[in-house]
């Protein structure tokens, strides 16, 4: 039998290794463990429980979410991650509400790699993987079939010509079908602008790019350099539909929007990237638009990135009833979508005109409209590659509210 002293001790031990053992179950896992929502320091992918981001080997670009309740810094690891991931910021202050933060990855071209994307706030840290296909050397030719004259699949009419990244968050959402391309044109390995191109239409649904600190450099001059894009097949060629038609070779992608660097340039002179525009239209208005968005994109201080999408409308119901040389669709109207970004906040404003000659003196708020109300006239999902809840604010912005306009100096 037990004494009363013993027993009393022993219950004691008992109730005193309980507590402890709790107090170690209740201990914040440090170092580069993972941390419970509960923690003071958080870092995810949005949208999802996962802690490891699976790439491809084209490149993605995508944000993750950070919560910290004191001064965090963001590091890569191996440090030679930096030559394929580049992270929007990298060290902050604590942050009250969740901040997304851009994370861009690099096209690979060689074997398969792999890093850590690791937040540290005093002693605590977590941590994120992040993995990255290698491009896979091409499959050997199968063998020559029996049959000289085989039966070959019938290919599937809704895929589009993809030659481009679809990732980039500038980039609308793609129609589809087998008479687009999606193409991204890259100059000095840099991304220099993207479009979709409808081959039946002769004309692209959208061209899409950014101003940032390189784009937006005034390095080269204008080259003139017109030709037919090499990534589309010669045999949709405008090049000798413009002429005598009284419309001007309408640039998209503006000339001066890529003057930093010649090859970029060069670019916008392809035929891809042109819409027969009248003089009147493209040498004011629409001229005066261009150089708008262009003096935002070159201030540093407005922006850390401008992303830009325009088009001139190519729906069946959105253009004119006759067609340059019985190929080129005419657009009815034009359109401009931006989204600027600095340091934590994304702000909208998009322009929708009509393609006819303005009065120069016509203030830009008479066709400045929200991101929302230009979809729904489009029928085109802009932006749809960032967070919804950033995407959703920042596109509900209305230009016409007075506290709007300090966000968009000059209209």
């Amino acid at each position: 039998m037990i004494s009363p002293n013993k027993l009393y001790t022993l219950l004691l031990s008992l109730m005193v290794g309980g507590v402890i053992a709790l107090a170690m179950a209740c201990t914040t896992q440090r170092k580069e463990q993972p941390i419970r929502r509960t923690s003071p320091l958080q870092l995810r992918l949005p949208s999802s429980t996962s802690k490891v981001k699976a790439a491809t080997n084209a490149g993605d670009n995508f944000f993750v979410r950070l919560q910290s309740e004191s001064a965090w810094t963001l590091h890569l690891s191996p440090e030679t991650a930096k030559e394929w991931i580049t992270l929007e910021r990298t060290r902050g202050e604590a942050v009250a509400r969740p901040l997304d933060i851009a994370v861009q990855l690099s096209k690979n071209l060689g074997p398969a790699r792999e890093a850590k994307l690791i937040v540290r706030s005093g002693s605590l840290a977590d941590t994120i993987v992040i993995t990255q296909q290698g491009t896979a050397p091409l499959p050997p030719p199968p063998p020559p079939s029996p049959n000289p004259n085989p039966n070959p699949p019938t290919p599937d009419p809704s895929g589009e010509h993809i030659l481009g990244d679809v990732t980039l968050l500038e980039a609308p959402a793609l129609a589809g079908g087998s008479n687009n391309y999606y193409i991204t044109h890259k100059a000095n390995n840099v991304v220099n602008y993207s479009l979709e191109y409808d081959a039946d239409k002769r004309h692209p649904r959208f061209v899409c790019f950014s101003f940032d600190d390189i784009t937006s450099e005034t390095a080269v001059k204008r080259t003139d350099a017109w030709k037919w894009d090499p990534m589309i097949p010669q045999q949709y060629s405008t090049e000798s539909m413009f002429r005598n038609s009284g419309y001007d070779r309408g640039h998209l992608v503006a000339s001066h929007d890529r003057v930093y660097s010649r090859e970029a340039n060069m670019q916008t002179f392809y035929y891809s990237n042109m819409s027969p525009q009248l003089p009147n239209f493209n040498q004011k208005y629409w001229s005066k638009l261009e150089q708008q968005v262009q003096s935002w994109g070159r201030n540093k201080k407005f922006r850390d990135v401008l992303y830009v999408a325009k088009g001139g409308t190519i729906r069946d119901d959105q253009v004119e009833n006759t067609k340059v040389q019985g190929h080129i669709v005419v657009p009815k109207y034009y359109w401009m979508a931006m989204v600027v970004k600095k340091g934590d906040a994304y702000h909208g404003l998009a322009f929708w005109l009509e393609h006819k000659e303005w009065d120069m003196k016509t203030p830009m708020m008479t066709v400045a409209l929200s991101i929302d109300e230009l979809e729904k006239k489009l029928g085109i999902d802009l932006f749809h590659n960032f967070p919804d809840d950033i995407e959703k604010k920042f596109e509900a912005e209305d230009p016409s509210d007075p506290s709007m306009r300090a966000h968009w100096p000059g209209i």
